[in-house]
């Protein structure tokens, strides 16, 4: 009976002490100099305990909003150093669109309509189309041009077409460049056949004949802009061609390592075998 009256006393006690706060201790100090006067009474400076503040709200700067208000002030940053903005977020917009109906329009669609090719998976096919034909013309004869100052064509006299593929470089006065445009624009325009390359290698793995078609329009057009515009631009044909170089030497180099490692061993077996006879 005592340990009971002790312990209940002792968890009071531990109570009372956790729910007093430091607000609450004052300490009184007399006026030892003899001068009279009331005594001074002195509050401690509040310091929380550890872990005291674990249930109150968390003020930490670094909040969602403020990282999603970053990335927009980084995307409009980038979009206010590009001579034509405009044309940078055309440039990217019907690519985007059909990329993501592509990935994500089928979630739509009735779990049979897009193996049986239903009125569903058609009309979603022929929306992907236009977007995608939407996107050739515009690279063709908008973005090429305002970004990087490059234009392919053809030209069609009776029974004759002739291609004619276009610089500024071949003015008497070629125009400067904006350096993000032109980064922006190669990047995109390298990127989008890579990108339906990957969904042609997914089409074919799952036997989705019907999506296969899609990738196979997408990657003709943006495979036409990418070699319509490797032949206007002089730049692109000097780095490919001396990343050609560079991939013919460092073949060379490893045939010519690949030879000399068999000679050499070669050679160590007949002296071996000269050995032991």
């Amino acid at each position: 009976f005592a340990l009971s009256i002790v312990g209940i006393a002792g968890a009071t006690l531990t109570t009372v002490l956790h729910n007093t706060t430091m607000s609450d201790l004052h300490f009184t100090i007399s006026d030892t100099n003899g001068a009279g006067g009331s005594p001074q009474t002195i509050t401690p400076h509040e310091v929380p305990i550890q872990g005291e503040m674990d249930h109150l709200p968390n003020n930490n700067p670094t909040t969602p909003a403020v990282a999603e208000r970053s990335t927009l002030e980084y995307m409009q940053e980038k979009l206010n150093s590009s001579a034509h903005p405009t044309v940078v977020i055309f440039h990217i917009l019907f690519k985007a669109v059909a990329l993501f109906l592509y990935i994500f329009g089928g979630w739509f669609l009735p779990s049979s309509s897009s193996r049986t090719g239903g009125g569903s998976f058609i009309t979603l096919t022929v929306v992907i189309i236009l977007l995608l034909a939407a996107d050739f013309w515009v690279v063709k004869n908008v973005t090429g041009r305002l970004l990087v100052g490059l234009r392919w064509w053809n030209k069609v006299e009776e029974e004759t077409t002739t291609w004619i593929f276009e610089s500024h470089e071949q003015f008497d006065r070629p125009r400067a460049i904006n350096p993000f445009d032109k980064s922006i624009f190669w990047t995109i325009l390298y990127a989008t056949p890579a990108v339906w390359v990957a969904m042609l290698f997914l089409a074919v793995i799952k036997f989705e004949i019907n999506w296969f078609m899609v990738c196979i329009m997408a990657l003709a057009l943006s495979c036409s802009n990418v070699y319509g515009y490797y032949k206007c631009s002089s730049d692109q044909k000097a780095r490919f061609e001396q990343l050609g170089a560079q991939v013919t030497q460092q073949g060379a180099m490893a045939v010519m390592r690949s030879n000399m490692l068999t000679v050499l061993t070669g050679q160590n077996s007949s002296s071996s075998a000269g050995t032991t006879a």
